[in-house]
């Protein structure tokens, strides 16, 4: 994946707030990072379970956006996560891969580790493949 492409996702406002970055991609695979910081902690002191997961989805995106030919987008339909411990500071890793990539369906798996090496989270992630008429309709009842 060029440099230029990654530039389109992290120019993204959402991963802006967030912090994460691509460390690297390919087509069916990818790894992005970010720091937990105060911002991004809850009220007990760790990590958000919302910011992991939406860690785990854009590294699934990431990998998968190489697989879509210039006509297709995908969307999120259903995203299954395990978090299996804290996290309190640090940087975190998301390693992805596609599993399946069918004509509407594309699964992907992700292992979220923190900058020791300890697993923290798992998850699943699911996504509709739309050609882009049906993504452009999809945009329009979003903004309606």
């Amino acid at each position: 994946m060029s440099e230029v492409r990654w530039q389109i996702f992290e120019d993204c406002p959402y991963w802006q707030l967030l912090g994460m970055k691509i460390e690297r991609a390919a087509a069916g695979s990818a790894r992005l990072f970010m720091l937990c910081g105060n911002k991004l902690l809850q009220l007990f002191g760790q990590m958000h379970g919302g910011a992991l997961a939406s860690l785990i989805d854009s590294s699934v995106a990431v990998a998968l956006s190489l697989t879509l030919s210039p006509e297709e987008r995908a969307t999120t339909v259903e995203l299954k996560v395990n978090y299996l411990e804290p996290v309190r500071a640090g940087k975190i890793y998301a390693e992805s891969k596609i599993v399946k990539r069918g004509k509407s369906i594309i699964v992907g798996t992700t292992e979220v580790t923190d900058q020791d090496g300890r697993l923290v989270a798992i998850g699943t992630v699911t996504y509709m493949v739309l050609n882009i008429r049906q993504a452009a309709f999809v945009q329009r009842e979003t903004n309606s």
